[in-house]
């Protein structure tokens, strides 16, 4: 529908005439005005509205443009001033024009009416005798009068459903209905969001459950395991989260779209999830040669480590020899060697892993580059620390050694630190740089071959003739049990003091975690045997020699509360046949 406003005038002369002219010509005018007032609109990007004009336009104004929103829809979008109004007040004054209408407005009562005055030109939308908006060129960016009607059109039309709608809303029955449809999709999510917190539960116990009985992980001696029992149950609860944020998201876009009013909210959320999905679904695609790519990279990876690992264990166990390689070192080798192999697959596959390039990513990568730098100091220290004690083969697993003041069995070197058992069953842990810093006595080394050599030493006055002494000393050594043949026990006399002679006994023992045990029973068949031949053991530091003898008589030894059928408690790793009294059998 359009109408012409007129131009011309009506030929006669009178002045009557002419101010008949004169007041038409201002009705006119003002009519044009009423006609063009604009609506503001919400949410133009949803709305079948024109677009935007473009910058030859000469009544463009505002880029960006002013949308007439009623009733949470967008009917149209402004962009032109008119007659000194903005595109946002032509908007605001359509839009409170409509609302205060909008109770009264039938559909089929909206009309298009085509306006020029002035040498300015416009689409306005009517209901009856009302002017509702209008669309002027710089609305559309061009002055084609039928696409201008057809932008007025399709405002009308989003209008005329906006009416239908509110017309829908005021009926009960839809209303109960929406009501109805709310309730059942609350009960429905409360019943997910139950089932997953139980859904939850078991998938942790399960995890956990597989976790404990199958994984082991053990990285420079430390247990990894409750870490990752504490990851995956973090990790499940985050998925369990994720997925209730899900269907809340589902259920209030659907609960949104049951009633007229909250329709465009439903439908924008709707919209939105729609529009991740397929930016995702998307980005999956066009990540796809990369994918492939990293999963290439894994396997190819994966496959040398492999290899490496296979090749290792056969030195390891001795199928392969390698001079520069032995064989106690060739697990953490082949440790090494894989884990430099994964760092360098992670340096090639960087510039495929997706997101790489981002700032974000790179922000990320640069703090735990950081991190890194300022927090594993000490720990690349310990490390370091460690492959020197390894590769100097100071020290192996099994070996009895003593560390500063500790002494006992290597159970265990990591990456950061060597484990010890001492004699009363403590572990001790030392640090891989103690080792490195400080000087280590192993007793087992040098023993394998030619065994270990423990002394103990006596200090015995000159009235006793040494000879007998180093006798004495030979016989103890052997009622000890425990002692190597070869090298044969052997005295030296070490000093010569100004009232004693020292007297050192020599012995090789082939298990060096029992020396002290040994050595224990050594030095009680020492006293035993100066006791039987009546030589006091006793450094004569004296202004007068005693006048009877030092000493404990055979017929003494088991002197109460002492019994022949009592014997000392033997500690743990003794035998039997090192607790006896080490007399010779009669």
């Amino acid at each position: 529908m359009s109408s012409q406003a007129p131009h011309g005038v009506d030929g006669t002369s009178s002045s009557a005439a002419r101010r008949a002219r004169a007041d038409a010509c201002r009705r006119v005018v003002l009519l044009l005005m009423l006609a063009l007032l604009p609506l503001r609109v919400a949410w133009a990007d949803s709305s079948p509205q024109a677009p935007a004009p473009s910058t030859s336009s000469s009544l463009a104004g505002n880029p960006e443009g002013a949308p007439v929103v009623v009733w949470n829809r967008t009917v149209v979008t402004l962009y032109a001033p008119y007659h000194g109004m903005s595109a946002e007040e032509r908007a605001h004054a359509a839009g409170e024009r409509i609302e205060n209408a909008l109770d009264t407005l039938k559909a089929d009562h909206l009309s298009i009416s085509w306006i020029e005055a002035g040498g300015e030109s416009g689409a306005a939308v009517r209901a009856d005798n009302l002017v509702l908006f209008g669309v002027l060129p710089g609305d559309v960016g061009t002055d084609d009068r039928a696409a201008i009607e057809q932008a007025a059109e399709r405002g009308a039309a989003v209008l005329r459903e906006i009416i239908r709608e509110r017309e829908q809303a005021r009926q009960p029955r839809l209303l109960l209905v929406g009501v109805l449809y709310s309730a059942l999709a609350t009960v429905i999510l409360i019943v997910l969001c139950w089932a997953l917190i139980r859904l939850d539960r078991f998938v942790q116990r399960k995890l956990i459950a597989v976790t404990q009985a199958r994984l082991r992980l053990d990285v420079a001696g430390f247990d990894l395991r409750p870490m990752m029992w504490t990851l995956v149950r973090r990790g499940v609860s985050l998925v369990r989260l994720a997925l209730t944020l899900f269907f809340g998201y589902l259920w209030l876009s659907f609960v949104l779209k049951r009633f007229p009013y909250s329709h465009p909210w439903g439908s924008r959320l709707g919209d939105y999830l729609m529009q991740i999905g397929l930016q995702l679904m998307t980005g999956l695609v066009n990540q796809l040669p990369n994918l492939l790519t990293l999963i290439v990279i894994f396997l190819v990876t994966r496959g040398v480590t492999r290899l490496i690992a296979a090749w290792f264990q056969a030195v390891e166990e001795g199928a392969v020899q390698v001079g520069w390689l032995e064989a106690p070192t060739a697990r953490v080798t082949s440790r090494l060697v894989s884990t430099l192999v994964w760092l360098f697959a992670l340096i090639v596959a960087y510039p495929y892993i997706p997101g790489a390039g981002t700032d974000a990513f790179k922000g990320v990568s640069v703090f735990l580059g950081l991190m890194l730098s300022l927090g594993s100091a000490g720990i690349v220290n310990q490390v370091m620390s460690g492959l020197v004690v390894l590769y100097s083969r100071a020290v192996r697993v099994g070996d009895f050694v003593r560390v500063g003041d500790h002494e006992g069995m290597v159970v265990e070197m990591g990456a950061l630190s060597m484990k010890l058992v001492t004699r009363k069953r403590e572990e001790i842990t030392v640090p891989n740089s103690v080792l490195s810093s400080t000087s280590m006595r192993n007793f087992t080394r040098q023993s394998r071959d030619t065994g270990l050599l423990i002394t103990t030493s006596v200090t015995i006055g000159y009235d006793t003739p040494w000879r007998q002494v180093v006798a004495m000393l030979e016989q103890a050594a052997s009622r000890t049990d425990g002692l190597q043949a070869e090298p044969r026990p052997f005295v030296l006399q070490t000093a010569l003091s100004d009232f004693y002679i020292e007297y050192q006994l020599n012995v090789a023992i082939q298990r060096p975690a029992s020396y002290v045990m040994i050595l224990s029973e050594l030095n009680r068949h020492i006293v035993d045997i100066f006791n039987e031949f009546g030589v006091q053991i006793m450094s004569p530091h004296f202004e007068e020699q005693p006048k009877e003898k030092v000493w404990v008589p055979h017929e003494q030894w088991y002197a109460a509360p002492a019994s022949r059928d009592r014997r000392p408690t033997a500690p743990p790793g003794a035998t039997a046949s090192s607790m006896s009294d080490g007399r010779p059998p009669v």
